[in-house]
């Protein structure tokens, strides 16, 4: 009986001890609040063929203000070697911005701004180390041109670097 008594009280304890659950986020609330800091990213290129010479194409993209001082993070494939780079912002405005870094090996590239808008918000980032498999995620950007669209969805899996795609083996796969 005592022992029974004894983890009854135990459980107690811990209940009483435990810490306050989560407060679930709204999805729309966190759209509304991260929204703000991606951009959508235009860049223009050429390339020499052979066959047909000088050949111009365009890419899009997202990014996301990661500074106040201007610079943006966002896939190197969009930006890597590309001739002209526009960001855009929400609302519109279109501002220049050069490379001053690229990993294409992690797929990462990091943009300056050649201004920053008074309006401008800088992302809270967080930590990927504490995603785990089964978390829920939302992703804010342009896919295809889509700009500011939302897909939400669960993480089903992490490949560490070197594990997932040769073309990228700096890139961790989430």
């Amino acid at each position: 009986m005592v022992p029974v008594v004894l983890g009854a009280l135990l459980v107690v304890i811990a209940v009483l001890n435990a810490p306050a659950p989560a407060t679930a986020q709204n999805i729309g609330d966190v759209f509304r609040a991260v929204n703000p800091s991606v951009v959508v990213i235009r860049a223009k290129g050429r390339d020499v063929e052979r066959a047909v010479g000088l050949t111009r194409f365009n890419e899009t993209g997202s990014g996301v203000l990661i500074s106040a001082d201007g610079k943006i993070m966002t896939a190197a494939h969009v930006v890597h070697s590309m001739d002209q780079i526009d960001v855009e912002f929400l609302g519109g405005e279109k501002i220049p911005a050069r490379v001053i870094s690229s990993e294409p090996a992690a797929d990462l590239s990091l943009l300056q701004l050649d201004r920053v808008p008074a309006n401008a918000k800088v992302a809270v980032l967080g930590d990927s180390d504490t995603v785990r498999v089964g978390d829920q995620v939302i992703v804010v950007g342009a896919p295809y041109g889509l700009s500011h669209s939302r897909s939400s969805g669960w993480i089903s899996v992490r490949w560490p670097a070197n594990i997932g795609y040769r073309a990228m083996p700096l890139a961790e796969f989430l």
